[in-house]
């Protein structure tokens, strides 16, 4: 019996000491520490770009559109419009000509956009995410305005408000 559990000891041991060493070597490392998903967004900034210090974040709401300004705002194409969704969301359906940018995996959504978000920084930009209960938009807003962009405003109701009014959706290829 003794034995038997020096022997499942040292295999466990082995085992996670192989795991440990092979985690190191992966492209993105599994973080051995929880991490909150604002402080993996916060991470994805900071790789991303340099945070400017003197910019803060506003600690009131941010600016938020309502449903008939965010409507004109993506019909009339006056700026971006940013989905704060996951991508698999965003890929069954979205706002017309909204481009995903999802909280979640905001550093390789953000290298895929960098020319177009990089090329005016001070080009309107509005957020949404899933619905008025969601932060991922809010989230998203506040580390555009840490990368440095100036007009970055939210749609609170997100995709439920624009769905349950009944407007058109698009759907990715």
């Amino acid at each position: 019996m003794l034995r038997d559990m020096l022997s499942f000891w040292i295999i466990g041991t082995a085992s996670l000491c192989v795991g440990l060493l092979l985690n190191q070597f992966r492209d993105k490392p599994l973080s051995l520490v929880y991490q909150t998903k604002v402080e993996r967004l916060q991470l994805a900034v900071t790789k991303i770009g340099t945070i400017q210090a003197a910019r803060q974040i506003p600690e009131a709401l941010p600016v938020s559109l309502s449903l008939d300004e965010f409507r004109s705002f993506a019909e009339q194409k006056r700026g971006l419009v940013l989905d704060a969704r996951p991508e698999l969301f965003h890929r069954l359906g979205h706002v017309p000509g909204a481009i995903s940018l999802p909280r979640e995996a905001f550093e390789s959504g953000y290298a895929k956009l960098k020319a177009q978000l990089e090329s005016d920084r001070s080009q309107p930009l509005v957020v949404y995410c899933s619905g008025i209960s969601c932060e991922d938009s809010i989230m998203v807003q506040q580390a555009l305005v840490k990368l440095g962009y100036t007009h970055v405003s939210i749609f609170r109701g997100g995709w439920d408000e624009w769905t349950d009014a009944g407007l058109p959706v698009e759907k990715a290829p």
